[in-house]
C-alpha cells in the first residue's frame, strides 16, 4: 500500500463539552495522590563529604531539628570508612525514613590519594542494589529501602585557602553520580 500524504494543517480537532450528569471524581485526583503519598511515607538519602570536625553531624542535627546522637570521629583512621544511619521521623502525619552516609575519616589520612575511592564504590554500589531489584522478573520496589543517595553535601574547609586538590578531584568523581 502507497503512503498517504495527509496535510496536517488541514486536520482540525475538534473538542465536545460534555455535562456531567454526577459527580466523576478525578478533581480529587491530585488529593488522592497526595494522600497516598503521605501514607506511604517519604524516603530521603543524604550523604555528607568532609573531613572530620567540619559539622556534618551538627548540620544533619540542625536541619531536621533533631539530636540524631551520632559519635565523635576519630582521626586517626587509616582509611575512609561509610556509615549509614537511617531513622524513622515523623512531624504531623507525614513519615520519613531518613538516611544519612556519613564518611567517617575523608581527609583525615596522611595520602589523602584514595580518600574519595570508597564514596564512589559506594553510590555505584547503590545505583547497582536498585537496578538489580528493577530487573528481577518477581520485583517489589514498594518494599525494597531505596538506598541511593539522593543529594550529596560537601563540605568544605573554610581555611580561607580556596579548594584542596582532594576537594577538586572527589568532586569531579562525583560531577556524573549524584546532584550537588
Amino acid at each position: 500500500m502507497p503512503p498517504v500524504d495527509v496535510d496536517t494543517a488541514s486536520v482540525e480537532t475538534q473538542m465536545r463539552n460534555l455535562t456531567l450528569s454526577g459527580h466523576v471524581g478525578f478533581d480529587s485526583l491530585p488529593d488522592q495522590l497526595v494522600s497516598k503519598s503521605v501514607q506511604n511515607g517519604f524516603i530521603f538519602n543524604i550523604m555528607c563529604i568532609g573531613e572530620t570536625g567540619l559539622g556534618k553531624s551538627t548540620l544533619m542535627d540542625s536541619l531536621f531539628n533533631t539530636n540524631f546522637e551520632s559519635s565523635p570521629s576519630p582521626h586517626t583512621l587509616p582509611t575512609v570508612k561509610l556509615k549509614a544511619h537511617t531513622y524513622e521521623l515523623q512531624e504531623s502525619n507525614v513519615r520519613l525514613k531518613l538516611t544519612i552516609v556519613d564518611t567517617v575519616g575523608y581527609g583525615d589520612q596522611i595520602n589523602k590519594e584514595d580518600s574519595f575511592k570508597a564514596v564512589v564504590d559506594y553510590i555505584d554500589a547503590q545505583f547497582e542494589n536498585y537496578l538489580q531489584e528493577e530487573l528481577k522478573i518477581k520485583r517489589s520496589l514498594s518494599a525494597y529501602h531505596d538506598s541511593r543517595v539522593h543529594v550529596c553535601l560537601y563540605f568544605i574547609c573554610p581555611t580561607g585557602h580556596g579548594l584542596k586538590s582532594i576537594d577538586l578531584v572527589c568532586m569531579k568523581k562525583l560531577d556524573q553520580k549524584v546532584n550537588y
